[in-house]
């Protein structure tokens, strides 16, 4: 080749080499506002030289590839980051929600409402007979009952949405790891003859939201396709294929990895970070704690006002009382809990007094009869044991499995000194029914006559005094009683513990509802924290890979002089030549 041929040959090398730095640029400054874009620049190199009269001149430039300037260290902190960051952000939401469930700043809180239930007993003892006494701590038992109610609702919506959402983020996960496995065919297809940078920026970004919500670990494959990893070592995507993430377990609340050949792996207690770890923490920690401590208050709220009520007596004495609480084992020991009493624990060796009066109200037979309750007493047998009192008392188990007793004509009936525990274990003479916040009430028999609210005591002798208030006391002083209330430590690996805490029911419930701030307090704290170390990393990784427009205009301009210094070198080289050929 003749040296205006290497020239020129040169010139065009160039010439290509700067227009394709040129539209490199410009495609830069094409997605300088484009998601997830990772700015490139070509790489050139001088073409291997050629030999020319001995010696070895230069042939010019060839791209040899278009680079995409990243940090793969800093892109896989920043997905880490964000994985923390969208776990705390939807932490954040719905601990504010709680918040306004336990929201204690209005005169209608739980703490104001317990406190009130308290002082109307207190006006009970005031005043035993009183009618208004006896309808307003009705109504307002009523209205906490309800309260509790609506709390118990409010909490267990939450747990719906949650769930909701865990589905639907199931969903995205499935669907974004789809995407990245055709991501990975096409990358695949294009390597072939160059490097596929777009379609490396577009993988990028579907991991980059997959790690919004769900923990993963990504790693590239000799071939150029990315495999990706979640919780337990599952694998989500590899190569061209994707693996599946679906509810499942006995109540559909597990996340499992579906697996080939229609296996299945949970991984709920493994999924730590992003908006899939957020939601499960709130529902499976943080939310199933406060329903089961709210469940554990109102359990021993019930049971503290049963036990003492179930041992005094109304304004009149009883012709006919049917339990609240059934047994779904009426031949197994009440202790026990095959017995399928809800407070079978309670029951404990003793025996309660069961008074019969005539229609004079006087005392029938010699006094009272002890009803004994052994550790292995049954419900049957307590059937057995009353009907033997006296002719005109019959016990019966109904088809609810609950005890009632009835009186004959003429006939009445009152208990006392309960130390079994035993009538308010099956809800006999009591003012609670239900066991949980979300179904306890008022007993019917309190709804239908105010009258039966007990707050007197039957004396030794059987006698019933008027304007006792005894039983009201009692029952009003038990606000600042200590008792053990179990408190839960829920943990989605190592399941619910259940703990026990001796304090008063007020002030267990002003502990709780402190916590929440606590924690909501927390959660936000952290969110701020990591929304902080995002945004540095997002910081740090654009400064390397973000498209600069003062750098990208200073990179037209270098290559647009170097273009036109490759056109001026082709008109030197034919200039050069046409001087040549005009020699005579």
């Amino acid at each position: 080749m003749s040296s205006l041929g290497l020239v020129g040959d040169i010139a065009n090398s160039a010439l290509s080499a700067q227009r394709y730095g040129i539209e490199i640029t410009s495609h830069n400054i094409a997605n300088v506002n484009t998601n997830g874009y990772t700015r490139q620049n070509p790489i050139y190199e001088a073409k291997l030289p050629g030999s020319y009269s001995n010696l070895l001149l230069g042939r010019g430039v060839d791209i040899s590839t278009v680079r995409r300037i990243s940090d793969q260290f800093i892109e896989n902190q920043l997905m880490q980051q964000k994985s923390d960051l969208s776990s705390y952000e939807e932490m954040e939401n719905y601990m504010k929600v709680l918040e306004g469930i336990f929201n204690e700043d209005s005169e209608t809180s739980m703490s104001n409402m317990m406190s009130d239930f308290w002082n109307l007993w207190q006006d009970i003892s005031n005043n035993p007979a009183g009618y208004p006494e006896r309808s307003a701590l009705y109504e307002y038992s009523v209205q906490l009952a309800d309260q509790l109610n609506t709390l118990d609702l409010s909490m267990r919506q939450v747990e719906i949405n949650l769930t909701n959402s865990i589905s639907s983020g199931i969903g995205n996960i499935n669907q974004l790891t789809s995407e990245i496995a055709k991501t990975n065919k096409q990358i695949v297809g294009m390597e072939s003859a160059s490097i596929a940078n777009d379609l490396r920026d577009k993988r990028n970004e579907l991991i980059s939201q997959l790690s919004g919500y769900i923990d993963v670990k990504s790693f590239e494959q000799d071939n150029g396709t990315l495999t990706v990893v979640t919780a337990r070592g599952c694998v989500l995507v590899n190569g061209n294929d994707s693996s599946e993430l679906a509810l499942g377990g006995v109540n559909g609340n597990k996340v499992e990895w579906q697996g080939s050949g229609g296996s299945t792996t949970d991984i709920t207690g493994y999924i730590t970070n992003g908006k899939l770890g957020g939601w499960l923490d709130m529902r499976d920690q943080i939310l199933s704690k406060y329903q089961l401590d709210m469940d554990s208050l109102t359990k021993e709220l019930a049971w503290s006002v049963n036990q003492q009520h179930s041992q005094g007596v109304g304004l009149s004495t009883l012709s006919t009382v049917t339990g609240t609480y059934g047994a779904t084992a009426t031949n197994q020991a009440m202790s026990t809990a095959s017995s399928g009493l809800d407070y079978y624990s309670k029951v404990q060796a003793g025996s309660f007094n069961l008074w019969v009066y005539d229609a004079d109200g006087n005392v029938v037979g010699t006094g009272a009869t002890p009803i004994n309750i052994t550790a292995g007493t049954t419900l049957e047998d307590l059937e057995s044991a009353i009907d033997l009192v006296d002719v005109n008392i019959d016990a019966t188990i109904t088809t609810d499995n609950t005890l009632k007793i009835t009186a004959d004509n003429g006939y009445t009936f009152a208990f006392s000194e309960d130390t079994s525990n035993v009538l308010a274990a099956l809800g006999i003479n009591t003012f609670f029914s239900g066991s949980s916040a979300g179904d306890i009430s008022v007993n019917d028999t309190i709804s239908s006559n105010m009258n039966s609210i007990a707050a007197a005591r039957v004396g030794s002798d059987g006698s019933i005094a008027s304007g006792d208030n005894s039983n009201a006391i009692s029952i009003s002083d038990l606000q600042n009683t200590s008792i053990p209330i179990s408190i839960w430590t829920c943990d989605r690996i190592n399941g619910n513990t259940e703990g026990s805490v001796t304090t008063s029911l007020e002030d267990y419930y002003h502990s709780l509802a402190g916590s929440i701030g606590t924690a909501s307090a927390g959660v936000s704290n952290s969110k701020d924290f990591n929304k902080v170390m995002f945004d540095k990393i997002s910081g740090l990784r654009d400064s390397i890979s973000a498209v600069s427009l003062d750098e990208e205009m200073a990179n037209l301009i270098k290559f647009q002089q170097a273009y036109t210094a490759a056109a001026k070198l082709i008109s030197i080289a034919d200039e050069m030549l046409d001087t040549l050929l005009n020699v005579k």
